[in-house]
């Protein structure tokens, strides 16, 4: 596998500790610079001015843009705790799965966030191979476990394709996130349920 070019090591080759407070500096000056002026004006030099560090202080603990936003996403993530299963049923259950997802993405600031990483790991295969590790994995993982259910329960027939099954639950989130012509949200998530389950309905 690539190797990671998320957050490098937390100390330096002579040893010395990283200062966790520069870090939280940075991180949320490459947010607010993201949140004001846009992916394409997006720099590390913009973050630098912001965070009051030079610019290589921010290369030393992310090789390059797309590195840090995604380490600011999964963090993000992370703050909003792991995605819960509650074996309600497979509606119950996967609609939760994806609203989850949804919500975050109802934010402007998150959504341009994830759209920007995207753009970057198009032709950085380092950042894609480890948002797909960190953000992408996890989250179909979960999906993974509620559609075994399904099959196990009876609810979805036992030759059903979980990746495929997944790959257009979040193929069709993907597909508004990156044009925006339609609305993100939870409506929109019922709907993809019903096609995906119950097409017939």
């Amino acid at each position: 596998m690539a190797a990671s070019p998320g957050r490098k090591q937390s100390t330096s080759r002579m040893g010395r500790p990283r200062d966790e407070a520069v870090d939280r500096a940075i991180m949320a000056a490459a947010t607010d610079v993201l949140r004001q002026s846009g992916y394409g004006a997006f720099s590390m030099e913009g973050v630098a001015a912001r965070a009051g560090v030079a610019k290589q202080s921010i290369y030393r603990r992310w090789p390059s843009k797309g590195a840090l936003l995604l380490d600011i996403y999964v963090q993000g993530m992370d703050e909003d705790g792991a995605v819960g299963v509650p074996a309600r049923g497979l509606m119950a259950d996967f609609q939760a799965y994806l609203s989850q997802s949804v919500q975050r993405l109802q934010d402007v600031a998150w959504a341009n966030m994830l759209r920007s990483i995207v753009a970057e790991a198009q032709t950085d295969a380092a950042l894609r191979a480890t948002m797909i590790e960190r953000v992408v994995e996890p989250r179909r993982e979960v999906g993974r476990h509620i559609l075994r259910a399904a099959i196990r329960s009876g609810e979805l027939p036992p030759q059903t394709n979980i990746e495929t099954a997944l790959d257009f639950a979040f193929g069709a989130i993907w597909y508004r996130l990156l044009l925006g012509h339609a609305p993100l949200d939870r409506k929109f998530v019922r709907q993809v349920l019903e096609g995906l389950f119950r097409p017939n309905a």
